[in-house]
């Protein structure tokens, strides 16, 4: 169930920031503004654990396949099963996971994932032909990959990103600075391209030892030091794994670089306003609507001793209990949770490191004059801030009389907690993002903010640390009649990870349930 808070931000002190690193306490000053803040987490839902022991008993179910997630990995799994006997329960109010979205008034915007690029074609053939069905993509013979249908959701290449250097308050075109170490790095890393594909268990086992070292190690035996370059590669592996080259694996920082031809070509680059929502939403049209279902915490799972499984629900809208009972279960939920949930199974999945994301949607009542990129990409000594895309360089109708500036912050595992304090802190965190944003545009904003909405995500991404990705967690589970799926089972934080996950952990329940049918006469 999202807390949904709503905070005037006036001439008030400010409160301790939930991360110390996030605020220049030197700089950041109270200012008098007339716009409302509203906060959407799922942090603080664990109450419901204690109060729903006292709620009414609704109205047991019965299902062949249960998905607990509604996430891209759980709404893969249902397309899969859409002619089967499922149900799925999702904690937040809207499906999508951290694909999700939201609305104001004319704008439509993204609080999560927003973006993905045309595919190789030595990506996995299932999820390719899955979302050709769809008509997500269609194979363009001239670039030899798959690309969008929709292409009114294209970046124009020249409108993609820029980088600001906070050190030098200089912008440049690219993340990574030129000079020899970057014609090194290239050098380096172009063998790899077209032997980084998607999903990631496709990867040959001659680079697996790649999975067993970090990043920085590997730069660091092949490449003179360069604390600069490092420290732009910091913050591009922060940016989409959610942990510093000293902290990701070989394999996920080479598959960031490798896993398309960026050295010799530009892959369309795919943003909807609403992010990967798109995606979700491409799911979600083609499943029974009845079948899914929002604010329903899934509390418990008991295997039985007669197979199948007890699963007891929480509905969080309606205030009730109820219990399902299911033959099979896709769990595509965070594993963290199990601990509570299905405590057996945790066990396997304690070693996944989560890194917690706040993303923040600036809502301008107006347009401002500033040149327009669609990722402005922002390098600083403390990395938390990740910079912001500009809803104005995206697709936008006749009828769009405002502009989203939404920015992302990722921060570390250990502040974790703190987000429970985002309430308080929320006033602070948006006025830094306004000065960072002041700064990257050269002009002030304050004045045309109408609205400003804070996700909060507390497990938004597994880091591939060493060892994490090519995992199998479903050939070590417990019972063949559960399968795990989601980004949090040895694969990439990517869209076509999460997607593929559900597809095959479907399948993988559908061939068992195939194998253990008996035969009629």
């Amino acid at each position: 169930m999202n807390r949904r808070n709503f905070v005037r931000l006036g001439a008030l002190a400010l409160s301790p920031i939930l991360v110390k690193s996030l605020v220049d306490w030197s700089s950041t000053t109270a200012k008098q503004n007339t716009f409302d803040i509203e906060i959407l987490s799922d942090a603080g839902v664990g109450h419901l654990l204690w109060q729903s022991q006292d709620y009414e008993q609704g109205t047991d179910l019965t299902t062949d396949y249960l998905i607990v997630g509604g996430g891209i990995a759980g709404l893969s799994a249902a397309y899969e099963l859409r002619h089967q006997d499922f149900l799925l329960c999702e904690l937040s109010e809207t499906l999508g996971g951290s694909s999700a979205s939201n609305n104001h008034k004319d704008q439509h915007f993204a609080q999560g994932a927003h973006y993905d690029l045309a595919y190789p074609k030595y990506y996995g053939k299932e999820l390719l032909k899955t979302l050709f069905d769809l008509d997500i993509i269609d194979f363009d013979y001239a670039s030899d990959m798959w690309q969008f249908v929709d292409k009114q959701f294209l970046i124009p290449h020249d409108k993609e990103s820029r980088t600001y250097v906070q050190s030098t308050n200089n912008k440049r075109a690219e993340v990574l600075p030129n000079g020899d170490t970057k014609d090194k790095f290239e050098a380096l890393l172009r063998p790899f391209v077209g032997k980084m594909p998607m999903p990631t268990n496709n990867i040959a086992p001659a680079l697996h030892y790649l999975n067993e070292l970090t990043f920085a190690d590997y730069l660091q035996e092949h490449l003179p030091e360069d604390a600069a370059f490092l420290q732009a590669i910091d913050y591009a592996m922060l940016d989409d794994w959610g942990g510093t080259a000293q902290q990701v694996s070989a394999l996920a920082g080479i598959h960031y670089y490798t896993c398309r031809p960026y050295f010799d070509k530009q892959p369309e680059l795919f943003s909807p306003p609403e992010g990967n929502a798109y995606f979700a939403q491409k799911f979600i049209s083609k499943v029974p609507q009845e079948r899914l279902h929002t604010q329903h915490l899934v509390r418990q799972i008991e295997p039985l001793a007669t197979g199948g499984f007890r699963v007891e629900v929480v509905q969080a809208d309606t205030k009730k209990q109820l219990v399902i009972h299911t033959k099979n279960i896709i769990y595509a939920a965070h594993k963290h949770a199990l601990k509570y949930i299905y405590p057996a199974a945790y066990p396997q999945f304690s070693g996944v490191q989560y890194a917690p994301w706040i993303a923040i949607n600036i809502v301008l009542d107006s347009t401002t004059t500033a040149a327009v990129f669609w990722q402005n990409e922002y390098l600083a000594a403390e990395q938390n801030f990740m910079g912001f895309v500009d809803s104005a360089s995206q697709f936008k109708t006749l009828s769009d009389t405002r502009r989203t500036l939404t920015a992302y912050y990722c921060l570390s595992p250990k502040d974790r907690n703190n987000l429970l304090e985002i309430d308080k802190n929320a006033p602070a965190l948006v006025e830094q993002t306004i000065q960072y944003v002041e700064k990257v545009l050269g002009e002030p904003i304050r004045k045309s903010i109408e609205k400003v909405y804070v996700k909060v995500m507390g497990h938004a991404m597994p880091i591939p640390i060493p060892n994490y990705l090519l995992q199998d967690y479903n050939q070590d589970a417990m019972t063949s009649r559960i399968a795990y799926a989601g980004v949090d089972t040895g694969r990439l934080p990517l869209f076509f990870e999460a997607a593929d996950s559900g597809l095959q952990a479907a399948r993988l329940l559908l061939q068992e349930s195939s194998t253990n049918t008996p035969e009629v006469g």
